[in-house]
């Protein structure tokens, strides 16, 4: 018998993620499952798919780029895959439209029922998204329209966290951090009786953030980290220095710095690839100005490591870096401190050709659950 709880352990460990093989929990599963055979069956499941909440500026805020839609769409793909399990879309900026995006794109994939939250602090400033944000809305089907028709996100998060396993989800941040700071300081509610801090320690493997540059951001400061010089800075900047403080450490966290995404294009193949009632295609071109022009990855890049490993998408975690971040909670920039090892690390690209031709693979794939009778926006392309 104890050979067979070893065995199942080391099974649990299998990912195709190995972010994700990191084996927690594992005795609890095998003391719950005492039968090998039923028990394999449930580590199969759950191992094959990539439990994922992605966090998203999408056009809002103070750093408006198009590559949160690449993210959202491409991370829509690997789940037709079965790569990874969508569980929550939240929206970290205060324009109300940006929820309406990410519907039209969950609609697009066929995929309405997928919990979308939005920032409900009163501490960002009301402002208009990118363009591309309000034609998607306007023009493309979707059942939310704006941030009033959502819950906070806070709430989402900590509802779809305490439902999963334990030490089994990630969490993609492509955005500022206001979400997750008010998911580190929430208190017990209805979903659970822990704090959010103890939630995330629980529920949590690892946090994919895009934010900072490495091993140092110099006297400047990354976008995600500070909003840039926009109304909200001092909101972004407090939000990035308290959620890389206070992450609990049994969170791995890995950091994809501005260095790494800047050097990666991706999008231009939309333009051939998928059709005109493509969204996706549609935010490319609107954000471009025109056809067949290609962006920077900061945010798919961060996706496709977070689902499928960073040997998949080019990368690799950094070596002989041991240490943690450290980010200026006045200016937002940040520098790698060497110390003893820590639940921290950051990734360095080794290949941007196989990085972009990952994610253009994914962009193109057509949707496998779209909605009958979606395939079309609901007025003229303008291109």
């Amino acid at each position: 018998e104890q050979r067979d709880h070893k065995q199942l352990n080391t099974t649990h460990c299998i990912s195709s993620n190995p972010l994700l093989a990191m084996c927690a929990g594992a005795p609890q599963l095998g003391r719950m499952v005492p039968l090998l055979i039923v028990s394999m069956t449930v580590v199969v499941h759950v191992s094959a798919r990539v439990p994922l909440i992605i966090d998203t500026d999408i056009g809002g805020g103070g750093c408006q780029d198009v590559d949160d839609v690449a993210a959202i769409c491409m991370a829509h793909a690997l789940a037709d895959n079965g790569e990874a399990e969508l569980l929550a879309i939240v929206q970290d900026t205060q324009p109300p439209a940006c929820a309406g995006a990410i519907s039209v794109l969950n609609h697009f994939y066929g995929r309405d029922d997928l919990p979308i939250g939005a920032y409900r602090g009163e501490d960002l400033t009301p402002s208009l998204p990118h363009p591309y944000v309000d034609d998607l809305v306007a023009n493309w089907s979707s059942p939310i329209k704006n941030t009033s028709q959502v819950p906070d996100a806070v709430h989402v998060y900590r509802r779809v966290l305490s439902a999963q396993r334990d030490h089994s989800v990630v969490i993609s941040s492509v955005g500022l951090l206001t979400n997750l700071k008010g998911l580190l300081k929430s208190a017990p509610d209805e979903h659970s009786h822990l704090s959010g801090r103890d939630l995330v320690a629980r529920k949590v493997a690892v946090l994919a953030v895009m934010g900072g540059a490495y091993p140092s951001s110099g006297a400047l400061c990354e976008c995600n980290f500070c909003a840039l010089r926009s109304v909200d800075h001092q909101v972004a900047v407090e939000a990035s220095a308290y959620v890389v403080k206070h992450m609990p450490p049994e969170v791995k966290i890995i950091f994809s710095g501005f260095e790494v995404g800047v050097a990666v294009q991706s999008g231009a193949a939309l333009s051939s690839c998928a059709p005109e009632s493509n969204p996706c295609r549609r935010a490319y071109i609107n954000y471009e100005g025109g056809l067949n022009r290609s962006r920077y990855s900061w945010d798919p890049l961060t996706i496709l490591v977070a689902v499928r490993g960073a040997a998949a998408a080019g990368c690799g975690e950094c070596t002989n870096c041991s240490g943690s971040n450290w980010v200026n909670a006045t200016s937002g920039s940040n520098r790698w401190i060497d110390g003893r090892s820590s639940n921290q690390t950051y990734w360095v690209l080794h290949n941007s050709s196989q990085a972009g031709k990952a994610i253009d693979d994914l962009l193109c794939q057509l949707p496998r659950h779209q909605v009958p009778g979606n395939s079309q926006p609901t007025s003229g392309i303008v291109v």
